[in-house]
């Protein structure tokens, strides 16, 4: 199989899994997170791992015809604006949770503080289940 044929069914995977890690994030889904970002992972390591890697993934692309490389173009697009999206909401995701181990910790009747002055379960890397 060429490099180009291989090119669409790549940037297909890609894009779906991206855009299915968004939907999980924007639809606060916890349950279905592992098996989002394990997707995108695999998905991306399959683009790096593309004869050339991202440079060549765009050579080949360039090889293709007019409506296949537009699909190509539209597909790169559509997941490089998802994956923006998903650092975002990622972001957003850490905040809250933060926040509300933060008033978790400081409305608990057993709330300790820790030896530097903060709330001694805030920040503990975990995230809540519900947000």
């Amino acid at each position: 199989m060429t490099h180009e044929v291989q090119a669409l069914p790549l940037l297909e995977q890609v894009s779906t899994s991206v855009g299915t890690l968004r939907q999980t994030l924007e639809q606060h889904a916890l349950p279905n997170l592992e098996a989002a970002l394990i997707e995108t992972e695999t998905a991306l390591q399959a683009l790096n791992r593309f004869p050339g890697g991202i440079a060549g993934l765009r050579q080949a692309m360039d090889l293709l015809p007019g409506e296949l490389r537009d699909r190509c173009h539209q597909l790169l697009e559509q997941a490089k604006q998802d994956h923006q999206i998903n650092a975002e909401l990622i972001r957003l995701a850490m905040q809250r949770n933060a926040a509300l181990q933060a008033y978790t910790a400081q409305s608990s009747s057993a709330a300790t503080y820790s030896s530097e002055g903060g709330v001694a379960m805030v920040n503990s890397g975990q995230l809540l289940g519900k947000y």
